[in-house]
């Protein structure tokens, strides 16, 4: 006789052994399994028609497994990129700050003012372009 839970602990095993070993996605497909059986049960299958047709549906466990991964390096890519252009605002307004208090200092801009104005504002900019472009950026 089918056991629905048995079954579906059975496809978690699947699961884990194919290397989904994250408790939310793992979690949240099962959610999505147990969704798509009782839709197909109240369409009038049997339990264990609705249970092998939700798995095909849901997709074979390494295939899961190498989406979930490609995604966890999109988000990777994105997050480098936006530390990137962090840095780059960082490094950039380290530059200008002593410029600035140097002006304030003198009354004029000096030489090395100058010099930390010219070599600081683009490198804050460029690191806020690079932010916003990691920002936006649907794929990595």
């Amino acid at each position: 006789m089918f056991d629905l839970e048995q079954s579906i602990t059975d496809w978690r095993k699947q699961m884990l052994a194919a290397g989904i070993k994250s408790p939310v996605p793992l979690e949240e497909l099962e959610v999505h399994l147990r969704e798509e059986i009782e839709q197909q049960v109240k369409s009038g299958l049997s339990e264990q028609k609705a249970f092998e047709i939700s798995v095909q549906t849901i997709g074979q466990p390494k295939t899961l497994n190498s989406e979930f991964k490609k995604t966890e390096r999109d988000i990777m890519k994105k997050m480098m990129i936006i530390g990137a252009g962090a840095i780059g605002i960082a490094v950039g307004m380290a530059l200008v700050t002593p410029a600035v208090a140097l002006y304030q200092k003198q009354g004029a801009m000096v030489h090395d003012a100058a010099i930390g104005f010219l070599i600081g504002i683009p490198i804050v900019l460029a690191g806020i372009s690079t932010a916003i472009y990691g920002f936006k950026k649907r794929k990595a």
